[in-house]
């Protein structure tokens, strides 16, 4: 039951890890030519401190954005702001969107109240060139929040599914 789907995070990692080897590099380069050419020079060092502040934002992307899914709730977050969950107790059903929906529209959480949350799909990247030329495929999010919930509903006795209004 406890599953997580992430799409962008091994891109980030090795892009994370690139741009890492690339500021050591630079570093070293900067450093070489500022002691045998000009002391001036070290003014570039800002460039490897760039390289290092975007791997860490590729680091920090590609932990981040995931759907989680665990025996007692579900958890969604992006690339920014805090995570968002749901606990299987409060959840009434998962609602499919319809096609031709918002394409980061992964799905929806019709919750006990009567309220409905949408489930955008942050895990996918805006800017991956595959999402941008196709509508991004939800099927393995959207099965998964289905086989959670049942197997939530499965785990619960019968009297605690379904509490009398």
């Amino acid at each position: 039951m406890n599953r997580v789907i992430r799409r962008e995070g091994n891109i980030s990692k090795v892009i994370g890890w690139m741009l890492v080897v690339m500021a050591i590099i630079a570093f070293i380069t900067v450093i070489l030519l500022a002691i045998f050419a000009e002391p001036v020079l070290l003014i570039f060092l800002f460039g490897p401190v760039i390289l290092l502040i975007g791997a860490w934002v590729n680091f920090h992307l590609g932990a981040r954005a995931r759907l989680e899914i665990t025996p007692e709730e579900f958890i969604w977050c992006g690339f920014t702001g805090r995570p968002r969950r749901i606990a299987w107790r409060e959840l009434d059903l998962i609602l499919i969107p319809a096609p031709g929906s918002r394409y980061r529209l992964a799905a929806a959480a019709r919750l006990r109240d009567g309220r409905i949350v949408e489930i955008d799909s942050l895990w996918l990247s805006p800017t991956n060139p595959a999402n941008m030329l196709t509508p991004p495929d939800h099927t393995e999010a959207q099965r998964a929040l289905i086989d959670g919930h049942k197997a939530y509903l499965a785990s619960m006795p019968a009297q605690a599914q379904f509490p009398k209004r």
